[in-house]
Parts: structure tokens; C-alpha cells; sequence
């Protein structure tokens, strides 16, 4: 059976920031230290404007998952 994280996207409730990148990692199955690595990358590569708005935005919109 698949958990909570498995079938939709959710924000992680004790994340590092917004738990937006926690929640991806747990989504797609892959370590949250590579989204992170991923995602600043791209935030420093791109200026703050696509990146950290997608961010903010997905902060937002994102519902909180289950604390584990």
C-alpha cells in the first residue's frame, strides 16, 4: 500500500524551510538532499525570480502532509 507521500504531493510539516523540498523527494523517491542540492543550483543559476517564486508558490498551494 502507498503512503500519503506516494499519491500526491505534499509539504512536509517539519521540513528545513517550507518542507517543499522534503515533500518532492518523498514524491518522486529520491533523497531530499538532492532536491535541495538541485533546487539551489538552479535558484543561484536562474536569479531568485522563476525558482524561488515556483518556491513560494508551492509553499502556498501545497497542502501539509503527515508529520512522520
Amino acid at each position: 500500500m502507498f503512503s500519503a507521500y506516494q499519491r500526491r504531493l505534499l509539504r512536509v510539516p517539519n521540513g528545513m524551510i517550507f518542507g517543499v523540498c522534503a515533500g518532492i523527494g518523498r514524491r518522486l523517491g529520491i533523497s531530499t538532499f538532492l532536491v535541495r542540492l538541485v533546487t539551489f543550483i538552479a535558484f543561484c543559476a536562474s536569479g531568485f525570480f522563476p525558482i524561488g517564486l515556483i518556491y513560494i508558490l508551492l509553499a502556498l498551494i501545497l497542502p501539509v502532509g503527515p508529520g512522520y
